[in-house]
C-alpha cells in the first residue's frame, strides 16, 4: 500500500472519542490524514470507534466506559469507609 497521508496532530486534551471524530471529520471530506494518540497512529479512512478503542485500551467503547464507571464506584467506596 502506497497511501500518502498528511500528519495532524491531536490536542494534548484530547479524549479518545474526540481525535476519532477530528478524523472521521475529514473522512468524510476525502482527506487522508493520520495522527498519534497515546502511542497508536489512527488513520482518518479506517479509523472506527471501536478500533480505536481496542487499539488504545485494550477494550471497546462501552467495556471502558464500564470498567471506568467500576473504578470511579471502587473509588467512592473506598473514601466512604475511611
Amino acid at each position: 500500500m502506497n497511501t500518502k497521508y498528511s500528519k495532524i496532530r491531536f490536542l494534548a486534551s484530547n479524549t479518545i472519542e474526540k481525535a476519532v471524530n477530528q478524523l472521521l471529520d475529514f473522512k468524510v471530506k476525502g482527506m487522508l490524514v493520520c495522527g498519534d494518540f497515546n502511542g497508536t497512529t489512527l488513520y482518518s479512512d479506517t479509523v472506527t470507534m471501536d478500533g480505536a478503542y481496542k487499539a488504545i485500551t485494550g477494550k471497546t467503547k462501552s467495556e471502558f466506559e464500564d470498567f471506568q464507571r467500576k473504578e470511579i464506584e471502587e473509588s467512592k467506596r473506598q473514601r466512604n469507609s475511611r
